[in-house]
């Protein structure tokens, strides 16, 4: 998910008190809901989902939705009781299993059913019935719900996100995002007839109903983060093109816009190509073709939906008079298409084990716009957009909080990227580095990770002790500073802001010609000429500069 909005306001937007708290503490207040959502409980671990069966009726006019959810899943321990995760405000039916009715209470967004004793290692099914007006999204992508919205033609035009309030605002399941259906999903929607339905994979069914409506059912095979299925409505018209991989291999995508928009749709998605050959070559092999790959256009900004990245940019690669951040990029790409690509690599295949590490989609998913302006316009050029990246809160760490449902997206984006950055110039050896980055997604294909798994990787591939880096740039808010005094032959230099081991090796340049030094929290000197003119490399380095007399 793209991020524009500071995180401050929408803290500040859920009360002064809350405002205060994160000012205090650089965390939100843990919640009851939040920790329910976001810890794996013995009545969650207990099972490990194989596959949604997600069957729902949706009413247009009266903003309503109806329907089940089969889960097959696999019994890890031995249990009576399991949770499942449904919005309060939606109406819980029923939930059979084996042909019975079983019992179930409810705690916030968590539901408890009970069920008779299940064994570890056996495979089971059960349907959970619910209805009820889904939560509407008040400013999507960043708040979740549904977006019912009229098209320019004031046709209906429906979608839905989700990523951070849960997807239990809409159908219920595991909603926690280290468990994954093992073999996919199978999503029926029911809608009116003159809507086409748009959902994640590949279109599997579509057929008329008597009551004016049409199902169509769409499946994926693969692994899918929750927040990742979507559905979307219009009156959409179907846009294909290929793309030739470096493999040799030809894959078809098939786009859906809306049908007034097909011709300039026809103009900018075919930019997915490149896309997707840049991720491909750096990143490893695109994981979803069986699902295949798509655009949707939405009203909103967009999300990276597995397999049916949505699309709500302004058709231009220069932005308009409300996407202005899209001219950071040079006019050679559609900034919000490249940015939701990027996570079917950084997200939907590589995918954080708990959203404290949020990181490993959103930094990724920027500092690969840097590679990618690198590629194409050389390295000044991505220095010069790294820069206009320098926007940070400091205000908690990169990384969260861990089993709070705690979507730590604050920094995560930019100061993400930074760090990605400072690092590639810390290993100081581009082949190293580029090969360090591909190889951690290409081994964590379709897996969870955290950020404990990418410093043991990084230290690994390097052969670097790195700890300190770590500890510095993603467990602190602070930036380190670079603390610095010359007179006549001397420059002196030192650490602060840092933590107590934080030994950084960093670039700077005497009289043009490059020098690397290792400042340390002690005051260090290096014998120059008189004179010499001195600079810090803080284009390459994440780090504040300020002189001071020592």
């Amino acid at each position: 998910m793209r991020l524009y909005f500071p995180l401050l306001l929408s803290i500040f937007l859920g009360g002064c008190s809350n405002l205060d708290y994160f000012l205090t503490t650089g965390t939100v207040k843990l919640t009851e809901r939040n920790r329910l959502l976001g810890e794996l409980l013995p009545e969650r671990a207990c099972y490990d989902i194989l596959f949604y069966d997600i069957n729902i009726e949706i009413d247009v006019d009266k903003k309503y939705i109806k329907g089940y959810v089969d889960f097959t899943a696999l019994a890890v321990e031995n249990f009576e009781k399991l949770q499942v995760d449904l919005a309060k405000s939606m109406q819980l039916n029923n939930v059979e299993y084996n042909g019975k009715i079983l019992s179930t209470n409810r705690k916030e967004d968590a539901v408890y059913i009970n069920f008779p004793k299940i064994t570890a290692g056996s495979e089971f099914t059960f349907r959970v019935y619910y209805e009820g007006s889904p939560q509407v999204a008040k400013n999507p992508p960043w708040d979740g719900g549904f977006v019912w919205e009229k098209d320019e033609a004031g046709r209906d035009y429906v979608s839905v996100a989700c990523e951070g309030d849960g997807c239990g605002l809409w159908w219920p399941l595991k909603d926690h995002i280290s468990d994954e259906p093992d073999k996919g999903a199978r999503m029926s929607f029911t809608v009116p007839k003159e809507l086409m339905c748009v959902s994640n994979g590949r279109l599997i069914d579509a057929s008329d109903n008597d009551n004016g409506t049409r199902t169509y059912i769409w499946q994926v095979v693969n692994p899918i983060n929750n927040y990742n299925i979507s559905v979307q409505l219009g009156n959409y018209v179907s846009l294909v093109d290929t793309v030739h991989r470096s493999n040799g291999k030809i894959e078809t995508m098939n786009h859906y816009v809306l049908d007034y928009h097909k011709e300039v749709a026809s103009t900018v998605f075919p930019q997915a190509r490149k896309v997707i050959r840049f991720f491909e070559k750096n990143f490893g092999d695109y994981q979803f073709w069986e699902d295949g790959f798509k655009l949707v256009e939405v009203s909103y900004l967009g999300m990276e939906h597995q397999s049916a990245v949505t699309y709500g940019n302004v058709w231009s690669n220069w932005g308009g008079d409300h996407r202005s951040w899209t001219r950071d990029y040079y006019g050679i790409i559609d900034g919000l298409l490249f940015h939701e690509t990027a996570h079917e690599w950084w997200g939907n295949s590589v995918t954080a084990k708990d959203p404290a590490h949020v990181w490993i989609h959103e930094g990724m998913a920027v500092y690969s716009e840097a590679m990618f302006i690198e590629q194409e316009l050389g390295y000044n050029v991505m220095i010069d957009f790294m820069r206009k990246k320098r926007r940070f809160q400091n205000i908690s760490p990169i990384v969260g909080p861990e089993n709070e449902n705690y979507w730590a997206f604050g920094d995560s984006y930019n100061k993400g990227a930074w760090a990605m950055h400072t690092l590639r110039h810390v290993v100081n050896n581009d082949n190293l580095w580029w090969d360090t980055i591909k190889t951690f997604a290409t081994e964590n294909a379709k897996s969870n990770v955290n950020t404990k798994d990418f410093i043991s990787h990084v230290e690994n591939k390097t052969k670097m002790p790195l700890s300190y880096f770590f500890d510095q740039y993603f467990f602190d808010k602070r930036v380190p500073t670079l603390q610095y005094f010359q007179v006549g032959n001397q420059f002196h230099y030192r650490w602060a802001d840092t933590v107590s081991d934080f030994a950084m090796p960093i670039n700077i340049e005497i009289n043009g010609q490059e020098k690397r030094i290792i400042p340390k929290i002690e005051k260090q000197t290096l014998t120059i000429s008189e004179h010499s003119v001195v600079h810090v490399k803080d284009w390459q380095f994440l780090l504040n500069k300020k002189r001071v007399q020592m």
